[in-house]
């Protein structure tokens, strides 16, 4: 199975020129914990709720007027979209991140892939599992 096919595809992305204050509110009205910065539908940046609530304080006067790119992570790491599960999970552990963005063969953004994503995959997974174990277990 690849990541895309258990990736979110409906990513919240931004420009590196939004304002902390517009990401801020937009993730708050849509109740998500990162957005994407994208520059023509590329990743450039990513940026959290602990981003906005830890840097942005030390690193901008106005939240309404500072651009998101002065808070975002730049150093992201993308996966393609026809990675294995596996090798993402692999990725994600060594880098220490919880959502990776995920990319199509032109680098341009087609998902985001995040630890829950892997946690309800593998529930669900160990829950078929469970289920034939059950079946071929005898009655007590």
């Amino acid at each position: 199975m690849t990541v895309f096919a258990c990736c979110q595809t409906n990513v919240v992305s931004v420009k590196p020129d939004a304002t902390i204050g517009f990401v801020a509110e937009l993730m708050r009205g849509k109740n998500i914990g990162c957005v994407i910065v994208t520059d023509d539908h590329r990743p450039v940046g990513i940026v959290t709720d602990r981003d906005i609530a830890l840097r942005s304080h030390s690193l901008c006067d106005d939240p309404d007027t500072t651009h998101i790119e002065t808070v975002m992570t730049r150093d992201l790491l993308t996966i393609r979209k026809d990675t294995g599960i596996f090798d993402a999970i692999q990725e994600m552990k060594t880098a220490g991140v919880r959502r990776m963005p995920i990319v199509d063969a032109g680098g341009r953004l087609v998902g985001l892939l995040t630890v829950d994503d892997l946690i309800r995959l593998l529930a669900r997974e160990m829950a078929d599992i469970a289920r034939i174990i059950g079946k071929e277990s005898p009655s007590i």
